[in-house]
């Protein structure tokens, strides 16, 4: 088995103003991260890079797949009010949120022979698979309060357990590599295989609708067994392929508590500013995702819930695709031209996609809204292959600072505030389908009023918060350049102290 290199310190020597950037490089320098080679040290395998991105699928069940299948089944399918399903989806993912920044801190400090993070993962993966299917498993005769009272407690269940899972494996993707170059290859063959979901969340809706099942409902209850088992088995490469870096030197640092750690994280500049980057993206892929169904089977099909479905799931498809080509071009461009340069390119691709979307889901030439996809695609497909190493350049910047190393506890927090957006953005998302007079029990009646605020609702929402967070990477503080001087600055430290013992070099926290 591999050993784990040591962690070397890096208190810096001198005092580092709080939250300022690094100074840039000078002129004579490689200009931007991109010039810097991997060093052998930091470079990841084929076999690292698969194991971890193999358990990015049932990431995305959890993290986006659910919201994408309730509505249709919730609502269409089982006639709930969509506020109703908003406050379900709503109140769940609060119990996630309030549970990362615990489950990761319980990470940071656990200590086990296999490691800090791959034992979570297991854990999670198991109680995954167990909960994911009895969201779905509903009595058909439960109608009203009864469903919605099975549907939360159900939710609730499954989201407690997806903490276990989601933060530890997050985490794992900072601790892989300490390059920054190297981050973005690890994400990229994650983004790639992360689009496989995107083949298959789509169809789940349509597949459900089978004749073979006898009902959609009773479609939904078997394939939400097959998708549970699928939680087990691609979590089997992520725990078994790939290592944990710094796992046996994390069991003789200090344990840094809870509340200590967040007040740290918090001060952090760079941080805070891609967090806000971040939730203007969810979002807007919360509001494509959850309302696409709607448009396409009301408006472009005036009702007709299999074709609407099919042209949905046939989009996302299409969408899946072109993502796969945007992270393939994505990825060698951000090496060479930084991540923040890419990032905004995709914000503003992102912008012109939400735009068209009010034009190009169209009645008379339903195909158009390909069109959308294209744009979409690369725009959004980008940014998440970018956004986890830009996380762990903030991880970075805290250690450039105070010398410590918490990646669990930045894991932790982000998805914390992401999942509280998440949350909010669902409460809304319920509230606003049904003040915009949008009632199921319609079906293609629902009036032209009502569909315009629906599709204003799902081409200015997303562009109006893309540009919030475009306004923000145009200020974000860590720079490419700076990332260079930081990264270097780094390095030098941990070379000049590698022989320190460690438990003399990690200062402990305050």
């Amino acid at each position: 088995m591999p050993q784990d290199p040591p962690i070397p310190p890096s208190a810096p020597s001198t005092p580092v103003p709080a939250n300022s950037p690094p100074a840039a490089t000078p002129s004579h320098a490689p200009r931007g991260v991109a010039a810097a080679a991997t060093p052998a040290s930091e470079k990841t395998t084929w076999r690292e890079r698969i194991g971890f991105a193999t358990g990015t699928l049932p990431f995305n069940f959890g993290a986006s797949g659910i919201n994408t299948i309730a509505y249709p089944i919730y609502n269409i399918i089982l006639g709930m009010n969509p506020a109703l399903i908003g406050v379900v989806l709503g109140l769940s993912r609060v119990l996630d949120a309030v549970l990362d920044p615990v489950i990761g801190s319980a990470s940071d400090n656990f200590r086990s022979k296999w490691g800090r993070r791959r034992p979570f993962i297991a854990v999670g993966a198991v109680l995954c698979a167990i909960a994911f299917p009895l969201i779905w498993m509903v009595p058909s005769d439960w109608k009203g309060w009864w469903a919605f009272g099975y549907f939360l407690v159900a939710m609730l269940v499954f989201y407690a357990a997806f903490a276990v899972y989601a933060v530890p494996y997050l985490t794992l993707g900072f601790e892989l590599s300490a390059d920054s170059n190297e981050r973005v290859r690890i994400h990229a063959v994650r983004a790639i295989v992360s689009k496989l979901t995107f083949f298959i969340i789509p169809w789940v809706f349509p597949l459900a609708q089978w004749k073979i099942f006898g009902s959609p409902a009773a479609g939904m209850r078997a394939l939400g067994l097959v998708i549970g088992a699928l939680f087990i088995v691609l979590a089997i490469p992520t725990v078994l392929l790939t290592r944990e870096r710094f796992a046996k030197n994390a069991a003789r640092q200090e344990k840094v508590r809870l509340l200590p750690g967040l007040k740290m994280t918090f001060r952090n500049r760079p941080f805070r500013y891609l967090v806000g980057i971040v939730l203007g993206m969810i979002i807007s892929d919360n509001i494509v995702r959850t309302m696409g169904t709607h448009i396409n089977v009301y408006y472009v099909f005036g009702g007709d819930k299999t074709a609407g479905s099919v042209m949905q799931a046939s989009s996302q498809t299409f969408y899946a695709f072109a993502g796969l080509a945007g992270v393939m071009v994505v990825a060698p461009l951000a090496t060479r031209f930084g991540k923040l340069r890419v990032i905004r390119v995709c914000l503003v691709c992102g912008i012109a996609a939400a735009v068209s979307q009010f034009f190009f889901y169209n009645r008379e030439y339903p195909w158009l809204q390909f069109v959308s996809m294209l744009l979409l695609a690369p725009s959004f497909s980008g940014f998440w292959v970018l956004i986890d190493p830009m996380k762990a350049d903030t991880a970075d910047f805290d250690e450039y600072k105070t010398g410590l190393r918490r990646e669990g506890t930045y894991a932790a927090v982000a998805t914390w505030i992401e999942k509280t957006t998440l949350t909010a953005a669902i409460f809304l998302f319920g509230a606003a389908l049904d003040w915009s007079g949008f009632r199921a029990e319609l079906g293609g009646a629902q009036t032209e009023g009502s569909l315009l605020v629906m599709r204003l609702l799902f081409s200015a929402g997303p562009a109006l918060v893309m540009l919030g967070s475009f306004a923000l990477a145009m200020r974000y503080p860590l720079d490419d350049d700076a990332l260079a001087a930081m990264q270097g600055e780094l390095t030098r430290r941990r070379s000049e102290n590698a022989a320190m013992p460690l438990a003399n070099s990690l200062p402990k926290p305050q």
